[in-house]
């Protein structure tokens, strides 16, 4: 049962206020056609408005199934609407954006029911009232009578407890009148109508009471509510569900809104894009340029590592400090020259002492921090004073020693004819590096590649190093040649498998020697002894043939056969074993070679083991760490300092270890500047995403206004102040996606000529690699600010007067 009791609302009107409804006392039953009388101004519709929730009163009280609404929340307010009341206004008020079906189905929607359910009761709504065949339609496509069925269904479809129509029939002809009022009077049998009309006719003729209504008072009732009534009335329970819109019927409500004005959302979606767009382009170029930068820092560490060796020099003392003496040089006259003893003075101050570092402790601390020092390097090597005995694999008819080779090295012209070098332990840099043109990469100790340079030409030096050209060809012409011709020189060309397949053989440097009596005697001399020793040796195999890849930083020069660090292992264990080895070890003190001790000969323990190519796999003649990039090569040198800092704490200053680094610390503040250029740009572009997004906001600003009607329908229905900013934060949400993504794209597709022209100019590729995570970064940017910029606009919204908006066109 609805009860009115003493109900007062007034309305300020300039500086004066007027009284639309004035100590209304009025009860209505649960189930009868009510029809409200009166002219223009006497309160009726306030009174319609106050039944339905959608205004309230200043005085009294509006008692709804014996419950005071003096206690009603906005929650409360929302539900009863949502739940109790079926609203029908003479202009329909339909949500001209969204179909039929969809405009019936939203009161559903805030009520929360599944959207299949949802689905089908607005059908079946749609086709009580005849119009099951028009679902898809917008409102626009129909009739005013069809559309006037459409606010029927909708305001039926919560199965409301109480029917409100405000002039139903007020702008439909008299036939299509005539049908909507059979219609709700067809209503009226189950359920409480109340119907505001000027037409006394309509109210004669289908109203079972009539109310008119005059200056805000109740003037004449054609069938009051009695006492007697109230007994026999049943109580009926009122409906407190809660009402909430959900977040995608608020996206979809946005989005077919936005649809509607294509061209206006495309515009505001590309003006919030720019500034994306420009930090876009700042965060791909940094990435591509940090990206070439690490590239060079890893192959330029690569070839240029942190080294420690066995006996070091303070390079930077030697060659840029000055000594106390030379700072406190005394003035003298300017008439004669004077030396000044730089040099005596930094030999008298040992300045450039060599330094004793202890390798072995040093690589015992390193195997035991691996797990720290490892992710920081693409390689640990360690170097051992052994010199690899390589010999030509044909000993038919002479043996010949490769490397060293003594017949090449007296050639002074030649400033390197060793062209035996170990290689990098990082198998990826060696594959970014190189391309394979025939064969595989090495996999085992004995196996290895030969290098040509980026023309697939080596040198005549290999040639004469391998064994593959007599190195007599060279006395000839160096014989022969005339001081002023120039030699003319024809390349010859070679297949890829006359190098791929060579054997060589390595021979320890222990087996050069024979045991005799007491003594050991050197062999090297003696062909059959040495045929014998080469034929049994190791057989090393060239495996594959490589040439640098375009725009590789740091290679190898053309020519160079590189090994696996197992070759070295191999052959120091194999010495190590051998019975000359053993036979010294057990005897530091005495020459295994003269049977005399060492301090009557001009030799010493350490040269036999080296002579013999023996060495302690604990103490290496270096220690060669290989940092990844620049800030790895920070952390190894704390890391080195660190173990500085533990030796002399415990009291061991001469264990403290000098290290060499042969790369310029310059390249390191190359990645600082491009971080605060990049700093720097992002915020001068972030002014743009500011602009951008108080643009949205205004925009948005300009939606609430157009939408203002459909605000009030959204609230006649249920909705909740904070499903109206909802509403307009999902489109702010859409906006702000479509800026995003439609930046992102746009820069996808900038970095493509961009690349293009860098690389052809500089010959730099992808300078320009938008990250994945910046893009994401930038689209959730993008969102938010469009959301910060729409939450003014959408509480504006929320707070809107829902009957001044329905009255809003």
């Amino acid at each position: 049962m609805l009860n009115l009791q003493k109900i007062k609302k007034t309305y300020k009107v300039g500086d004066s206020e007027v009284a639309a409804l004035n100590g209304v006392s009025v009860k209505f039953r649960d189930s009868e056609f009510v029809a409200i009388l009166g002219p223009s101004g006497s309160g009726k519709t306030t009174l319609l408005n106050i039944v339905g929730g959608l205004d309230r009163y200043d005085s009294g009280d509006l008692i709804i199934n014996s419950r005071s609404t003096k206690e009603y929340k906005d929650k409360d307010w929302d539900s009863y609407r949502n739940h109790s009341i079926g609203f029908v206004f003479q202009n329909y008020n339909l949500i001209t954006h969204q179909s039929v079906l969809a405009n019936v189905e939203l009161a559903l929607t805030l009520s929360g029911v599944g959207k299949d359910e949802r689905r089908r009761r607005a059908k079946e709504a749609l086709e009580k009232v005849g119009l099951g065949d028009q679902l898809n339609k917008k409102p626009t496509q129909l009739s005013g009578g069809q559309m006037q069925r459409v606010a029927i269904a909708r305001a039926l479809i919560n199965d409301p407890d109480i029917l409100l129509a405000d002039e139903p029939t007020g702008a439909l002809d008299s036939d299509t009148s005539e049908q909507i009022m059979e219609l709700i009077r067809e209503i009226s049998k189950d359920r409480l109508v109340i119907m505001v009309t000027h037409n006394p006719e309509i109210a004669e003729r289908y109203a079972s009471r009539i109310i008119n209504i005059k200056d805000g008072k109740i003037c004449h009732d054609s069938n009051p509510y009695t006492a007697s009534e109230s007994g026999a009335a049943a109580s009926a329970k009122s409906k407190t569900n809660k009402t909430s819109m959900g977040f995608k019927t608020a996206l979809s409500l946005s989005f077919n809104n936005l649809l509607t004005k294509k061209g206006r959302t495309l515009i505001t979606s590309f003006a919030g894009s720019i500034g994306i767009i420009g930090i876009a382009l700042i965060l791909a170029l940094s990435n591509g340029m940090r990206t070439y930068i690490s590239s060079i820092e890893r192959d330029t560490l690569a070839s240029y590592p942190i080294t420690i060796e066995a006996e070091s020099y303070d390079i930077m003392q030697l060659l840029g400090m000055k000594s106390e003496s030379d700072i406190n040089a005394a003035e003298h006259d300017s008439d004669k020259i004077y030396k000044r003893p730089v040099l005596q003075n930094s030999a008298a101050d040992l300045k450039f002492k060599a330094q004793k570092n202890d390798t072995g402790r040093f690589k015992q601390y390193v195997e035991q921090n691996m797990a720290a020092l490892e992710p920081l390097c693409t390689d640990i090597k360690y170097g051992y004073d052994i010199d690899l005995q390589i010999f030509k694999s044909d000993t038919s008819t002479k043996v010949t020693r490769l490397r060293p080779n003594d017949a090449l090295n007296k050639f002074g012209l030649l400033t390197n004819s060793d062209v035996w070098e170990e290689l990098v332990g990082d198998a990826d840099l060696l594959e970014a590096q190189y391309d394979i043109l025939e064969g595989s990469w090495p996999t085992n100790y004995n196996e290895v590649v030969l290098f040509l340079d980026e023309n697939n030409e080596i040198d005549d030096v290999t040639f004469y190093a391998l064994g593959l050209a007599d190195i007599r060809e060279l006395n000839y012409v160096q014989n022969n040649a005339s001081q002023n011709s120039q030699a003319v020189v024809e390349l010859e060309g070679y297949g890829y498998d006359d190098f791929v397949g060579l054997t060589f053989k390595l021979v320890p440097s222990s087996a050069y020697y024979q045991k005799d009596g007491d003594v050991w005697v050197d062999m090297s001399e003696d062909y059959g002894y040495m045929k014998n020793v080469v034929d049994s040796a190791q057989e090393l195999k060239i495996v594959a043939v490589a040439r640098p890849k375009p725009n590789a930083q740091s290679v190898v020069d053309g020519g160079t056969v590189g090994y696996m660090s197992g070759l070295t292992e191999s052959i120091m264990n194999v010495a190590n074993s051998s019975e000359i080895v053993k036979q010294q070890v057990a005897n530091p003190k005495v020459d295994v070679l003269t049977g005399l001790p060492f301090e009557e000969t001009d030799t010493t323990y350490e040269d036999n083991m080296k002579l013999f190519g023996a060495a302690d796999p604990d103490t290496p003649a270096s220690i060669s760490l290989y940092p990844k990039d620049f800030a790895s090569k920070e952390k190894i040198v704390e890391f080195i300092e660190e173990y500085n800092n533990i030796q002399i704490s415990e009291g061991r200053e001469d264990s403290t270890i000098t290290y060499t680094d042969y790369v310029n610390l310059v390249m390191s503040s190359i990645t600082q500047v491009i971080d605060l250029v990049t700093y720097a740009l992002i915020a001068f572009v972030a002014i743009s995403l500011i602009v951008s997004s108080i643009m949205i906001g205004i925009i948005t600003y300009i939606s609430v206004l157009e939408r203002t009607k459909e605000i009030g329908i959204l609230r006649s229905i249920g909705a909740s102040k904070k499903d109206i900013s909802r509403v307009f934060n999902s489109e702010t949400i859409i906006v702000g996606l479509a800026s995003g993504l439609m930046g992102i794209l746009s820069t996808l597709l900038l970095t493509v000529p961009i690349n293009a022209v860098v690389n052809s100019l500089a010959g730099i590729p992808k300078i320009a690699v938008l990250p994945f995570w910046g893009g994401v970064l930038l689209i959730a940017i993008s969102v938010a600010l469009t959301l910060i910029a729409g939450l003014i606009p959408s509480r504006v919204a929320a707070k809107k007067d829902p009957v001044k908006a329905l009255r809003s066109e």
